[in-house]
């Protein structure tokens, strides 16, 4: 299958420090990790799956990147409860940073590409495509994923079988979720397909640590000085720029107060699914799977392209 052909790099200069002041403090409790501590945009990535889902269980999980093909990123194989006859695939491989429609439409045609060569190797024969179309999914909160719904008829190993995909692109990476079963048994998989990708995509999380293509900005207000009004409670929304209060270093309140915006800075940044702060993978455990992808800087790229 090709994947990751061209990955495009995050925006941005790589990381480092800015502050906006005729005087900093000097000696602060504690500092922000500068460029140098960074190989690239993206260092390592960590998916975090759970081994229990609503309805369904992890039977099976793939590394990619232990037959060096980092590319293709990591696989789970999940098992539906009463449903056992579905084949629950789920890919997530690197994507890299662009407009949502756009890495969608890359997705598919990637898509696209990887049936058409399991049909010149004669793993799939006489493909039948349905219409490709929009997908919403349902996430806890009431959030919504928007993404795309790609149906397909094909033999394999003399079965005819009947596979529905569902692509999206969330947090850098690409998530590709393949159900799959013989022909008879079609309904079955868009009776299973919502609540799973739901709680699949409830349940997934991706975390990447590096430059992540920004610069990590601090502004340091002098006593009076009002906070900017993009930073009503100090932190920016995506976590990459806070506005701290000039006390004299060192004392209790300055680093109370650097502790609780670096908390919230990188609260945001994990939200986003980067980081440029201190990020501590959990282990793997009885509950989830931890997978870890360690790249260099020429697989994501150290600086922005035009």
């Amino acid at each position: 299958m090709l994947r990751w052909k061209v990955i495009p790099v995050l925006l941005g200069l790589t990381a480092g420090l800015g502050v906006h002041a005729q005087e900093a403090p000097a000696a602060p409790p504690f500092s922000l990790p500068d460029a140098g501590s960074h190989r690239g945009v993206v260092d390592d990535t960590w998916i975090i799956a759970p081994k229990r889902l609503p309805d369904a269980t992890l039977s099976a999980v793939k590394n990619y990147a232990d037959e060096g093909d980092i590319a293709a990123g990591v696989s789970l194989r999940y098992r539906i409860d009463h449903a056992d006859w579905i084949i629950a695939d789920v890919f997530i491989y690197p994507a890299g940073e662009g407009d949502s429609p756009k890495m969608l439409h890359r997705a598919s045609e990637d898509f696209r590409e990887s049936v058409a060569y399991a049909e010149r190797q004669q793993i799939y024969r006489n493909v039948w495509w349905g219409d490709e179309s929009a997908y919403t999914a349902s996430l806890a909160g009431g959030k919504k994923l928007e993404g795309r719904f790609l149906p397909i008829v094909f033999d394999a190993q003399q079965d005819m079988l009947t596979s529905r995909t569902y692509l999206f692109y969330r947090k850098l990476y690409y998530v590709k979720i393949r159900l799959t079963t013989t022909v008879d048994a079609v309904d079955s998989l868009a009776e299973n397909a919502d609540p799973f990708i739901s709680g699949l995509l409830d349940g997934v999380d991706i975390i990447s640590v590096g430059t992540c293509g920004r610069s990590m900005d601090v502004v340091a207000l002098q006593p009076g000085e009002a906070t900017p009004g993009d930073l009503p409670d100090g932190v920016s929304a995506d976590g990459f720029r806070m506005a701290l209060k000039l006390t004299r270093a060192g004392t209790p309140a300055y680093g109370a107060q650097m502790a609780k915006s670096m908390a919230l800075a990188s609260k945001r940044q994990l939200a986003s699914g980067c980081t440029t702060l201190d990020y501590h993978p959990p282990l793997e455990d009885g509950n989830r799977t931890v997978l870890h992808l360690s790249f260099t800087p020429e697989d994501w790229g150290s600086t922005a392209k035009p």
